[in-house]
């Protein structure tokens, strides 16, 4: 069984055992809304399973409808747990770039592994100034400075030799031209000097490759806890464990693709005299 499932059972399970407490009472739903302070249509959405009530409203009902102790425990038990399995399985959405840059930042800081897969740019950590100017040139000016400033800031983990980095990019991000040749060929060049970092593993996903995994997405995956998924209007944060063992699952399978060291930097070498000739 799914953990929704699980959720959706233990959900039915709270409406169903509210509304027998109620029967058992001889209470109307009127009266015994009123009882517990809340509206009988609150109350009706609660035992019908369209609305999941907090632990307050439970512990409300279970003293008004008269609830054993051992009930009441129960029912309150089971209320705690099914917010934090919301909790868990929220999506969070960001917007703001300065605002995103701040919450990785803290995220990255907690990491021990960070991996990053990016489908059509180069994954934040790695761009040079120049890219970086390009990607926040659509920014109002003091957005765009408190943006790049907290970029800067994030990059000092790579000093952290305890911290572990993976980046995966496919050969078409570092064809898709953001700015001048000179800035892609910049570009190229400090993700050469990265790739020969000690704690840091680098792959790229040439054209040639036979991919057949779908990545819909670029996606961030730090230690097992916790996935960050840039969207047109914010960033998504994703902690649910399902879904952030499904992510870890489809790099691990993209990571197979990828050709990294000497193959890799003699791929961005290509490429890097593709752009000089573009000039």
């Amino acid at each position: 069984m799914t953990a929704p499932e699980r959720s959706r059972l233990a959900r039915d399970r709270l409406s169903r055992e509210l509304r027998r407490l109620r029967t058992e009472a001889k209470m109307t739903g009127t009266a015994a809304a009123k009882a517990a302070g809340m509206s009988q249509s609150k109350l009706s959405k609660i035992e019908n399973g369209m609305l999941l009530p907090s632990v307050r409203d439970v512990e409300r009902l279970a003293g008004a409808l008269i609830a054993t102790e051992d009930t009441a425990f129960e029912l309150v038990e089971l209320a705690k747990l099914l917010h934090a399995e919301v909790e868990t399985r929220r999506v969070v959405l960001h917007r703001g770039a300065h605002r995103h840059q701040q919450t990785v930042g803290r995220i990255e800081a907690e990491a021990t592994t960070s991996r990053f897969f990016q489908l059509n740019m180069v994954p934040a950590l790695l761009q040079s100034d120049g890219y970086l100017r390009v990607v926040f040139a659509p920014l109002p000016q003091d957005e765009r400075e408190a943006a790049v400033s907290a970029l800067r800031g994030r990059r000092g983990v790579f000093n952290d030799p305890e911290k572990q980095f993976v980046f995966l990019l496919t050969e078409g991000a570092l064809r898709w031209r953001m700015g001048s040749s000179e800035v892609m060929r910049s570009q190229l060049d400090r993700l050469v000097e990265v790739s020969r970092r000690p704690n840091v593993r680098l792959g790229l996903v040439p054209w040639a490759a036979n991919a057949d995994v779908v990545a819909l997405h670029g996606f961030q995956v730090y230690d097992e806890r916790v996935v960050t998924v840039s969207v047109l209007t914010g960033n998504a944060t994703i902690t649910d464990p399902a879904d952030v063992h499904e992510y870890l699952e489809l790099f691990g399978r993209l990571e197979r693709l990828a050709i990294y060291d000497d193959d890799l930097r003699g791929l961005l070498t290509r490429i890097a005299e593709d752009y000089r000739v573009l000039r």
